[in-house]
Formats: structure tokens, C-alpha cells, sequence
């Protein structure tokens, strides 16, 4: 029997508003790859490219989750793509779910694949010290997958998936876990076939200045990086207006090296850059002594919530002990 008052068919009907609620169309998964990838690029065109599909269809997917959400994620503009503040907060709350998603398919995937690692640093950090050492690395552990991404952005180690960054900042600004590597120094380097070419002997750092000059406009943060006059000054010389400017311009610091290594001119090569270089006799340092400091030390940071994977770990401490490898500067 019913209770007083209660209509049994009624008593359990939602209020109409709930039940719109309960039917909103659920947001699509390829539209939110689609506006993360946007939205990391700035640019429908390099989404398009990265996910494998058109311009338009990147725009369209774009389009209708701006419609799904009720609010515009994007400013288009001329030749440029902005987000706007309701974008900025979507964005950063879909990588990590996206970030939540792949790894769980990494993780089922790993029973029966090899383990993969991501680590994130800089391009010619990469070509010049990193690749050529991690064969060592995959003959030791050759069951482990390595991915590099030497996008050369700072990352979200968490949000975005990448397990291991090695990065340079200045040292008020590391991350409380980031284990520090090195601290940076700069230092004239060149080739013994150009030094012969200019009488096999510098007496003076001051003769630097006569010789032609490589500088670098610069894949690194930081306002000391291919800077000659900071360096001649840090060494107490004074140019006078004779000096040489630089005669070559380029943008990144292992096309800095090469141009060096080929007799084309001085190079201020940074430290950990020029390690290998140098110790192979491909580069000498004419004023070891003498090493300007940026201000930036490196650093390796590791993601907190992969940080206890079996392979992040044999990839950390690895890269640990090659750091302590390295010569020490000298004081």
C-alpha cells in the first residue's frame, strides 16, 4: 500500500532540468586530441599534421567542441592562434587526462612490449652529448625504449607524459627534486688547422679578437649564450674598434661546433657541449682558464608519478653516472 501523500509514478521523476543534464552529449575523444594538439601548436596546420588528417577536419573538431562547451577555446587572428582563458584552463586539464590515458595503454602494452622511456632537453644538447652515449646505455639495457623529444619547450613532466627532462635554469629556479648535473661555463675553443693558420700560437686572449669569430642567436635560454663581448670583457680585455665582429651568425649551438671543427672560426663553447670535442682533439682550448659564467646550471628533473617505473630508474641513474664522468672545471 502506498504511503499518505506519496504517488508512487510521480515520487521518482527528476525535474526536467536533471534530465537534460543526464543526456548532454558526452565530449568525443578524437575532438579533444584534436584541440590539445592545436592548442600546444598554435597552429591547426601542425595539429593537422601531427594527428594525421586535414586542416579542416582539425578546424571542424575544434568547432564543435567550442559549440559542446558553450565558450570560444581559440582567438584566431592572422597567421596566429591564441588561446583564450577558457581554452588555457580545457587545455591544461585535457593533457592530463590524455597524459592519464596513454600511459595507462603504455602500461597494459608494456606486459608484453619493451618498457619506453620519454625524455625531453634541448636539440643540440642532444646531437652533442646525449645520442652519441646512449648506445652504451641500450647495450646495457637493451629490453628499454627511449623516445627524445628535443621540442626545446619546457614541459609539464606529469601532464604531458615525459618521464625525464634535462634542463638548464638558473639555480633560484630548480625544482626542489631536480638533481643538479653541472654548472655552465663558456670558453673559447677552435681547431688546431685554423689556429696554425694564424701562426700556431696566441699570445694573448686579447689576439682572439683578430681572428674570425662564431657567435650563436641562440636555442638556449639566456641572456650570456654566443655573447664574445661579455666573454672579452669577463677576461679583462678591451675591445678597441678594430675588433672583429663575428663572422658567422647561427642558431644552434651544434652548428656553432661543426663550423668550429671545420676551421671556420672560434667558437665560446659552453660546457657540457664541448666535452666531446674537445677530449677527442677535434676542438682545442686555447685559454682553458679563462671560463665565463652563464649564471644557468643543468639539472635532471624526473616525473613524480613515473619516477618509481623500473626503467625511469635505470635511465636516471645512468644519466647520473655520466654526468660524474665528466672532467671537473678547473678553478
Amino acid at each position: 500500500m502506498a504511503r499518505s501523500g506519496t504517488d508512487p509514478g510521480k515520487g521518482s521523476a527528476a525535474p526536467a532540468g536533471s534530465r537534460r543534464s543526464a543526456r548532454r552529449r558526452p565530449i568525443g575523444l578524437a575532438a579533444l586530441r584534436g584541440c590539445e594538439a592545436a592548442a600546444r601548436h598554435l597552429s591547426f596546420t601542425l595539429a593537422a599534421d601531427e594527428q594525421h588528417l586535414t586542416q579542416s577536419a582539425i578546424s571542424r573538431q575544434v568547432a564543435a567542441l567550442e559549440s559542446d562547451v558553450g565558450h570560444r577555446l581559440f582567438v584566431r587572428k592572422t597567421r596566429a592562434l591564441a588561446l583564450t582563458p577558457a581554452g588555457d584552463r580545457l587545455l591544461r586539464s585535457v593533457r592530463q587526462a590524455l597524459s592519464g590515458v596513454d600511459r595507462a595503454v603504455d602500461e597494459i602494452r608494456g606486459q608484453t612490449s619493451a618498457p619506453r622511456v620519454t625524455l625531453t632537453t634541448y636539440p643540440s644538447f642532444a646531437s652533442l652529448w646525449l645520442v652519441p652515449r646512449l648506445a652504451a646505455f641500450q647495450r646495457e639495457h637493451p629490453g628499454i625504449e627511449i623516445r627524445i623529444d628535443t621540442d626545446g619547450r619546457r614541459v609539464d613532466l606529469e601532464s604531458e607524459g615525459v618521464d625525464i627532462a634535462l634542463r638548464r635554469c638558473p639555480p633560484r629556479d630548480a625544482p626542489a627534486h631536480a638533481f643538479p648535473l653541472l654548472d655552465e661555463d663558456a670558453t673559447p675553443a677552435m681547431s688546431a688547422e685554423l689556429l696554425n693558420r694564424f701562426g700556431g700560437r696566441l699570445q694573448s686572449p686579447a689576439h682572439l679578437a683578430r681572428l674570425p669569430l662564431i657567435e650563436v642567436e641562440d636555442d638556449l635560454p639566456g641572456d650570456t649564450l654566443g655573447s664574445w663581448w661579455r666573454w672579452f670583457e669577463y677576461a679583462g680585455i678591451e675591445l678597441d674598434s678594430e675588433a672583429n665582429a663575428p663572422v658567422m651568425v647561427v642558431t644552434y649551438i651544434d652548428q656553432s661546433m661543426q663550423a668550429a671543427i671545420r676551421g671556420q672560426g672560434v667558437v665560446l663553447a659552453y660546457r657540457p657541449y664541448r666535452e666531446d670535442t674537445v677530449a677527442s682533439g677535434q676542438l682545442l682550448m686555447p685559454f682553458p682558464e679563462i671560463r665565463l659564467p652563464t649564471g644557468y646550471s643543468m639539472y635532471l628533473i624526473v616525473n613524480q608519478v613515473s619516477r618509481g617505473r623500473k626503467a625511469v630508474i635505470e635511465l636516471r641513474d645512468w644519466l647520473l653516472r655520466e654526468f660524474a664522468r665528466m672532467p671537473a672545471p678547473l678553478t
